[in-house]
């Protein structure tokens, strides 16, 4: 099915406050626990498209391209009385459009694997997400490096660290989030050098989410964590890993149950990830 055989207008999405309560509306309808602000930012860091009947927002769609190589794709939602009918082929046929040669990276429920795989899309790997109740207080480790708030001298490094981790450059998202949120490092061995290891937490959906957080080791990965559970106790806290980062079961048994899972899926080679640091949990399951 195609957008001729649809009785349905694609166009692009705004940061116009119509466009944002639209989307809102349609994530709602689906369950999801979005804020407005989550839809302005991710209107604000990437390209979006809107799918209308009869003048009614009834789909979504975004993506966030991260130089000429690499994409993300996300937010694709479909209204619950529109499914079925082929609108999220449509949608995903013009991000698609949008990311151009770009390999484009997503992150998929069960249900929509097969459509993804019918685009040349390959699972890569899985994501988990943990959420700690708002009722979560965790004790300090005194094992735990210093944790310190990143400075504005801070913000080179840390942008440095995040492309080898990521492979490629989140420069605008960074800088949004260093506005939204609270960034957080962990010095060099020499004290106060630059730092090695750093994690970001903002408000997102129910709560707050803990991501990025990239770091050289697991032991600092679980400081920066750890610090932001303390200081963001008595509110819901979400985070994201991958299946490889080796966190899952540390969540858990600090009282993070994994509420969910999806497949990381890719089309195309995603950039290679130099390293020495890791990804250890997501900035989110749309921005990768």
């Amino acid at each position: 099915m195609d957008l001729k055989t649809l009785p349905v207008t694609l166009r692009p999405m705004t940061a116009a406050k119509p466009d944002l309560e639209s989307a809102l509306h349609l994530s709602q309808a689906v369950g999801w626990a979005y804020r407005l602000e989550d839809w302005r930012i991710a209107q604000t860091l990437g390209q979006g498209v809107l799918a209308e009947e009869n003048g009614a927002v009834i789909g979504s769609a975004l993506c966030w391209p991260y130089g000429d190589g690499f994409a993300t794709c996300g937010s694709i939602i479909v209204s619950p009385a529109m499914q079925g009918r082929g609108l999220g082929r449509v949608l995903l046929t013009r991000l698609l459009e949008l990311t151009g040669r770009r390999a484009v990276m997503l992150n998929s429920t069960t249900e929509g694997m097969r459509l993804y795989q019918s685009f040349g899309f390959e699972a890569q790997g899985t994501v988990h997400q943990h959420l700690a109740p708002a009722s979560l207080n965790v004790a300090p480790d005194a094992a735990d490096p210093q944790v310190r708030a990143a400075r504005a001298e801070d913000m080179q490094a840390i942008l440095q660290m995040d492309r080898r981790a990521f492979g490629a450059d989140r420069q605008r998202m960074i800088a949004e989030f260093f506005q939204t949120g609270s960034v957080m490092v962990i010095a060099g061995d020499a004290g106060d050098a630059g730092p090695r290891a750093y994690a970001i937490c903002r408000p997102f959906g129910l709560g707050q989410v803990i991501g990025p957080v990239v770091a050289g080791g697991a032991a600092d990965a679980k400081a920066l964590i750890r610090y932001f559970l303390r200081s963001r106790a008595g509110q819901v806290r979400r985070i994201d890993i991958g299946g490889d980062s080796g966190l899952g079961v540390w969540l858990t048994e600090l009282g993070l149950p994994e509420v969910d899972q999806v497949t990381t899926m890719m089309r195309g080679k995603r950039p290679a990830i130099p390293g020495p640091e890791r990804l250890f949990a997501l900035a989110s399951q749309s921005f990768g």
